[in-house]
């Protein structure tokens, strides 16, 4: 029987995704990274304005000081980026929002896909620590495992919307309990469900065999982890390569991000696309997956933004004027996210 995934229309066979995006959001809620109202006496209002394309300068350049940058919650907005994907060949985008604290959406999702025939496939787990509420930092491994499987086996909240991978966040400290747990009951419910596993992780420092490690306590097959936002350490070439040598997934997906900002400094896609061919050189072309990680308005084309077309349109052409062949093209960008996200 051929590998499938699930997607927000139901099941997906392998031969069906397509060129795909693996981490992406369509809906999402990162207002709890927002910098928060300042005090009365700096004058500074910004946090009051919406992004606009009048504004959109002062945005880039403060993207955490304006709240409104953080949410995308519009349908039209959404519809509009997987249109324009479409029309490069996009086939699948996979929706990293989690959980409704991050602004997981699945009837927009399920609205999204239905509109334009684009699979989308929505992700169940926990974000990392800023976004839980007093009650989720209490819930046990147990607890979560079970919330985890729950909403494979019955979809969320009774909307027959199933999600087909987990995601989780483990990015505040190494130590931090409430997101240790939420790592283990991720690594317990993939072993029960043999989904992909997705986990955002420490980005500051190499850490993530230690997230692998608890992973495989709880019985996880590494070979369906995804570890997220790999650009950030691209320049530890042999210690990527460490990870891949565990079987798993090193994502680099940030492609399209690369701004000074008042936050973090993100490479360009030039130096991105370098630290690929690195990977392929040491013959992981095979566990390298691509994406654009659009989470903020300015991001989008609505707000002059590049949107979701930026790696079938600009980062594609890219990878072969830098002397990628068209075999490692495809694998990158449809054959490893098929093997990734189906089971």
């Amino acid at each position: 029987m051929m590998a499938s995934v699930m997607s927000v229309l139901g099941p997906i066979p392998e031969d069906r995704l397509g060129f795909t995006l693996p981490h992406e959001h369509l809906f999402t809620d990162l207002s709890c990274y927002w910098n928060g109202e300042p005090q009365a006496d700096t004058g500074n209002v910004l946090f009051r304005q919406e992004v606009t394309l009048k504004n959109r300068n002062e945005v880039v350049l403060n993207p955490w000081s304006f709240k409104d940058n953080t949410i995308l919650d519009d349908l039209d907005s959404a519809l509009l980026e997987t249109r324009a994907f479409m029309q490069y060949s996009g086939k699948s985008i996979v929706d990293c929002s989690p959980c409704r604290e991050m602004g997981r959406n699945p009837q927009g999702l399920w609205k999204v896909s239905k509109a334009t025939g684009v699979n989308v496939i929505m992700a169940a787990g926990r974000y990392t620590l800023p976004s839980m509420t007093e009650k989720d930092k209490s819930l046990s491994v147990e607890d979560l495992e079970r919330q985890f499987v729950n909403e494979f086996l019955n979809g969320v909240n009774g909307s027959g919307i199933k999600p087909g991978f987990l995601k989780v966040g483990f990015v505040s400290k190494i130590d931090e309990t409430a997101e240790i747990r939420s790592l283990r009951a991720a690594g317990r419910a993939q072993k029960k469900i043999g989904c992909a596993l997705a986990v955002h992780p420490y980005i500051w420092k190499p850490v993530s065999h230690l997230i692998l490690d608890m992973l495989e306590e709880e019985g996880c097959d590494l070979r369906r982890v995804i570890l997220c936002h790999q650009d950030y350490l691209g320049n530890h070439t042999q210690y990527l390569d460490s990870l891949v040598k565990r079987g798993v997934y090193i994502e680099f997906d940030t492609f399209g991000c690369g701004m000074i900002n008042d936050r973090m400094w993100q490479q360009s896609d030039q130096e991105k696309i370098a630290f690929v061919k690195k990977q392929i050189e040491l013959n992981n072309e095979e566990y390298i997956l691509i994406s654009g990680d659009m989470c903020l308005k300015i991001m989008l084309s609505k707000w002059d933004g590049i949107g979701y077309v930026n790696i079938p349109k600009f980062v594609v052409p890219a990878m072969r004027a830098a002397g990628l062949n068209e075999s490692a093209i495809q694998a990158i960008t449809i054959s490893n996210p098929q093997k990734a996200f189906c089971h």
